[in-house]
């Protein structure tokens, strides 16, 4: 009689208990060794075991899920949990066996002692993990669905990292290979990204073959690390080779293969078949393919119920098949090869998978692999070269804008963004901003992954510096450069944060006023280069605020198109942080004569807000002449400081707030006053001083007259003190005697 467990009570032994997963030998009738019957209706599927112990979820009468644990080597079993979600997957730790891992529909998971039944909640997910995955050394645990895959330490079991992705692409497997420490994620198109984990900011990217129409729906890794295989809807195979970095070939399978729904590498238990693949089809039927020569060694299949999910164990010994209707079914795994291993135990073969062989001539693989190495290196160096500093600049000034093709490269060199994906990552975890909560209802972007990396990028800024939630320009400003960053969010904050901290630190020094210091500055440029222009915007009753500020605070997107804006951040990004006033200076005076047609201020405000026929080149190279004319213009660029970049293993601090008016009243009123003093002396800025917007008159008046009443408050008091003193002395000299009198006049 084949022995059974029907799990219909609380524990139990196993009868009859003289089974042997290792004795059964090859056959051409395949029978399993043991069954595992579950009552109850049916559920989907969770299955894992490894060298002693097999553990399965059923779901009872009572409506509950109950995680049952057999135990091979005591020949029992038990009921070691009820659950209320249902089991989305589970996993024996490879290291350590009695270590579950289970995954509910709730998106916890959980770390349960199968001995002592100790329990460690792991939450962070929010949604139901699909996987979970541990190698036998690996110190990670990895857990994903199709939008998060989640990185826990182990033993420690703690969440140490994040990774989030583009919704467009679902997540399809996720795993550490610790044979060279990297962590592997493979997506629904096929392709796949790596990041070494002493290098995590770093992706290497194998695109899926081309001509490949179908979605791929599973992967699995071999138990060397060497290899991964992907498949879908089609009977083809798909190889990756995670050594060399690429696609080593298609495999054809046969016809009954299609729609591959789980792979699974079984152990390599027999010296003439290192290869062997077993795989779930759609269809419930699982066949054991040789994949050096892509034929079917067995079928498992059932008339009635189709196989929901498979697992091997990792010694190799068992295969365990589990059926829609709750029942399990183990078979040895020599059972699935067609002729005996001749007395080969399998403690003599290593549990490391052996070197996974291509039955393609190595030779030519080789010899090809070289050749894309080495073009791979000469175009790195052509890049590095391109990209080198002291070559970069000379290249702006000779062709007037970088090249196309390396654009975004030379403008990452050039701001030096650390790429901190950690970083990065803790603050994407926090969430939209509630800021930026409603940003779609007043954007309307048409494209769903344009508008997604504004708001999280602008979330992500706000997360950082909490007081960027009341600048209502930030995302008419940020908006340019996510268009040209935003298939990479972590390029989109970097860079969006570089640009502020170094281009905009003035901007919000009297805040809620316009960026008064470098309006100034614009307004004092103008005043030199063209007074009567100046003029006629005085008269026309048009400020700073009016015309820069529109120009500033959209990046110049507004006036300019597409292909001029990025010549323009070409050199602005590559110029000290005092050169962007001075392009605000530029484009005025270049637009003078469109200026002075106008006659009134909305005219002047219409026209910085549409785009201009101005020529790019032209604003550039009179933005050059007033920069180097700076230091004339009594224009210190010391103002702006120079370029710093972002910490390569954290981030900078936000100190770049508005003032405390409070705590530096004084000090403010004083310089204010010293400012007023020496424009008023100086015969070069009486222009510049009537050009200075009503808020600043205001703010400067005020300053003044809380000076001066100062003044004669003071005044008044000295006067009062003197009038006491007289008036004491008067008193005093009428209290005295006459003789006193007389003999302090006769002395």
């Amino acid at each position: 009689m084949r022995p059974q467990v029907i799990l219909d009570e609380a524990s139990g032994e196993i009868w009859p208990a003289n089974f042997d997963l290792t004795s059964q030998k090859t056959s051409s009738k395949l029978l399993p060794v043991l069954e595992v019957i579950g009552t109850g209706s049916p559920q989907s599927a969770a299955l894992s075991c490894h060298c002693s112990y097999l553990a399965t979820v059923t779901r009872g009468e009572d409506a509950l899920n109950r995680l049952f644990i057999i135990n091979m080597t005591e020949k029992r079993f038990y009921l070691l949990k009820r659950l209320i979600e249902p089991c989305t997957a589970l996993l024996f730790h490879p290291y350590q066996e009695n270590t579950l891992f289970l995954a509910t529909a709730s998106c916890k998971v959980y770390s349960i002692n199968v001995d002592d039944d100790s329990v460690i909640v792991m939450e962070g997910h929010t949604l139901p993990v699909e996987r979970i995955q541990s190698g036998l050394r690996s110190p990670l645990v990895v857990t994903h669905n199709d939008r998060e895959v989640l990185l826990w330490s182990w033993p420690s079991v703690v969440l140490t990292s994040k990774m989030r992705h583009d919704d467009r692409l679902k997540v399809i497997w996720a795993g550490h290979v610790w044979q060279r420490d990297e962590l592997v994620v493979s997506f629904i198109s096929g392709s796949i990204l790596i990041w070494p984990s002493h290098k995590r900011n770093t992706q290497v990217h194998i695109e899926a073959p081309k001509g490949l129409d179908f979605d791929f729906k599973a992967f699995a890794l071999s138990r060397g690390g060497e290899w991964l295989v992907g498949g879908g809807k089609s009977h083809l195979l798909v190889t990756y080779s995670l050594v060399s970095r690429s696609v080593t070939q298609v495999v054809q399978l046969p016809t009954s293969c299609s729609d591959i729904f789980q792979p699974v590498f079984l152990p390599p238990v027999h010296p003439n078949y290192s290869q062997v693949l077993a795989l779930l089809n759609s269809t419930g039927m699982l066949n054991i393919i040789d994949f050096a020569t892509a034929t079917k060694l067995k079928t498992i299949r059932s008339q009635r119920f189709n196989i929901d999910c498979v697992n091997v164990s990792d010694d190799g010994n068992f295969l365990a098949v589990t059926f829609v209707n709750s029942t399990t079914k183990i078979y040895p795994v020599r059972a699935f090869f067609p002729e005996d291993p001749k007395n080969i135990l399998i403690s003599q073969i290593e549990k490391e998978e052996i070197a996974f062989r291509i039955v393609e001539k190595r030779e030519k693989v080789e010899r090809e692999e070289e050749i894309r190495r080495r073009e791979r290196r000469e175009k790195s160096q052509e890049l590095q070269e391109l990209l080198d500093k002291n070559k970069w600049y000379k290249i702006l000034q000779e062709f007037k804008a970088y090249p196309e093709k390396y654009r975004t490269l030379i403008w990452l060199s050039v701001l030096e963004v650390p790429r901190n994906y950690s970083v990065f990552s803790s603050l994407l975890d926090k969430g939209t901003h509630t800021a930026f909560e409603g940003l779609q209802e007043v954007l309307e972007l048409p494209d769903g992954a344009l508008f997604r990396a504004l708001q999280g990028t602008l979330s992500c800024l706000t997360h950082w510096a909490p007081f960027l939630a009341s600048v209502d320009y930030l995302p008419e400003f940020v908006f340019p450069f996510i268009k040209m960053f935003h298939s990479n969010p972590l390029l989109c904050f970097e860079v969006t944060l570089t640009i502020i901290m170094n281009w905009c630190c003035l901007w919000f020094e009297f805040w809620p006023e316009p960026g008064i210091t470098v309006l100034n500055v614009i307004e004092q440029i103008i005043s030199v280069a063209d007074p009567s222009l100046l003029t006629h915007l005085i008269k026309l009753k048009v400020t700073a605020e009016d015309y820069a500020w529109s120009l500033l605070t959209s990046a110049f997107s507004k006036v300019l198109s597409s292909s001029d804006w990025l010549v323009l951040w070409d050199h602005i990004l590559s110029n000290h942080p005092s050169f962007l006033p001075c392009v605000a200076a530029a484009f005025t005076i270049k637009s003078r004569q469109t200026i002075l047609t106008c006659s009134d201020s909305s005219e002047i405000k219409m026209y910085y807000y549409q785009e201009s026929w101005i020529t790019v080149r032209s604003v550039l190279d009179k933005a050059y002449v007033l920069h180097s004319r700076l230091s004339e213009m009594h224009l210190p660029k010391n103002i702006f400081e120079a370029f710093t970049p972002m910490p390569r293993d954290g981030l900078p601090l936000f100190n770049i707030g508005p003032r405390d008016t409070r705590d530096e009243e004084i000090e403010n009123m004083e310089r204010n006053v010293c400012k007023l003093h020496l424009c008023t002396k100086s015969p070069g800025r009486s222009v510049a001083r009537n050009s200075v917007p009503d808020t600043v008159h205001r703010k400067q008046q005020e300053e003044m007259v809380y000076f001066v009443g100062q003044n004669e408050l003071q005044k008044q008091e000295d006067e009062c003190l003197e009038s006491i003193l007289s008036l004491r002395k008067r008193h005093l000299a009428s209290t005295l005697p006459e003789n006193s009198n007389c003999n302090d006049s006769s002395a």
